[in-house]
């Protein structure tokens, strides 16, 4: 199974779990980070032209920004 298989497999599995209510919506909020992570360490470790990271950065940092906007203001 490659990679991007087993994450996508992976997701399914939380979505799938979540919609039939065997996970809390916290649990599906921790299980989605960790999905990230995983997702990060394949991406670092993909061979990746320069074109496809340009496309992929804005969306890296909008959402890293509006994540950390979000944190600043429950503190």
């Amino acid at each position: 199974m490659s990679e991007s298989q087993r994450l996508s497999t992976e997701l399914r599995s939380l979505q799938e779990k979540r919609k039939s209510g065997e996970i809390s919506i916290r649990d599906f909020y921790y299980g989605l980070l960790e999905l990230l992570a995983n997702l990060k360490d394949a991406l670092i470790n993909e061979n990746i032209n320069e074109k496809q990271i340009k496309k992929q950065i804005p969306l890296l940092l909008a959402f890293i920004e509006d994540q950390i906007i979000a944190m600043k203001n429950r503190e």
